[in-house]
């Protein structure tokens, strides 16, 4: 079995679940850095900032698509601020010496509290949010009792969020607007991600963010480390925290996760 989920996994992409070039990030234009032998790619996941529903001890009162808390709101300023003044550096690994992350491209989810952590990003970083529609989280927008909720609509997202930029094929009725994704579904997703950092996106010289979930950067990382879940064993992330994979042909590097030194203890949540 586990043979087989692996091979499924390597497999790539029927033409059907490739991302719609609006946001495909291989039509970005390289940036020569002159740093030597650099790798091409730097990814940085960012977990968005503490939604409401996090706040929420159970089910109870849960929203489809929350915003952030307050404490989610200052997390958003608090990263926004780190990535454009602190270093892209890696304790164990080569530094780099310029001001700010040097970013070139940011991503976000279009779930509600990714875009307003992207937003709050993009105000500080001078860059542009995308949404990367498979880079949602687990089961998409839903409520216990609800069989296909919308999620919002290109003109909600462009009435709310001026400065974001909608994929050409976001559905005008709402991004999600099917019924809850299933276990199975954001397997596949995830592996389509990782196959798409692996191969087309592997050779950018580019910085790359992309403002995402807990759910999906551990189920991304299970695909990337394991070829698909990794049975008894996890990965987690605190809200606004920073990870950062390096990608180039010969394959990825794990730089760092969970990184929240911008944060002080009683907002790391």
């Amino acid at each position: 079995m586990e043979n087989q989920r692996n091979e499924r996994w390597s497999q790539p992409p029927v033409d059907g679940d490739r991302p719609n070039p609006v946001h495909c990030p291989s039509k970005i234009p390289k940036r020569n850095r002159n740093h030597g032998g650099d790798p091409p790619m730097e990814l940085y996941l960012i977990r968005h900032g503490q939604s409401f529903n996090n706040t929420l001890s159970n089910a109870e009162g849960r929203m489809s698509d929350p915003p952030l808390s307050e404490v989610g709101e200052r997390q958003a300023k608090l990263v926004a601020e780190y990535l454009h003044s602190s270093s892209a550096k890696c304790h164990y690994g080569r530094e780099s010496f310029e001001e700010g992350f040097g970013l070139d491209r940011l991503y976000c989810s279009a779930h509600l509290r990714c875009l307003n952590t992207a937003t709050e990003i993009g105000e500080r970083t001078g860059l542009t949010p995308e949404i990367w529609i498979d880079v949602h989280e687990e089961m998409g927008i839903w409520l216990e009792g609800e069989r296909a909720l919308p999620g919002l609509t290109p003109a909600q997202i462009r009435e709310r969020f001026p400065k974001v930029k909608v994929p050409g094929d976001m559905g005008a009725d709402g991004w999600w607007n099917r019924p809850v994704e299933s276990e199975e579904e954001w397997v596949a997703r995830a592996g389509r991600v990782a196959h798409q950092l692996r191969t087309e996106m592997a050779h950018l010289d580019e910085r790359i963010a992309v403002v995402t979930h807990g759910g999906f950067t551990k189920d991304l990382l299970s695909a990337l480390v394991n070829g698909g879940p990794m049975d008894g064993d996890s990965f987690s992330t605190q809200n606004t925290s920073i990870a950062r994979i390096d990608f180039d042909l010969r394959g990825f590097q794990i730089r760092y996760l969970n990184r929240v030194e911008h944060l002080p203890p009683e907002l790391v949540t």
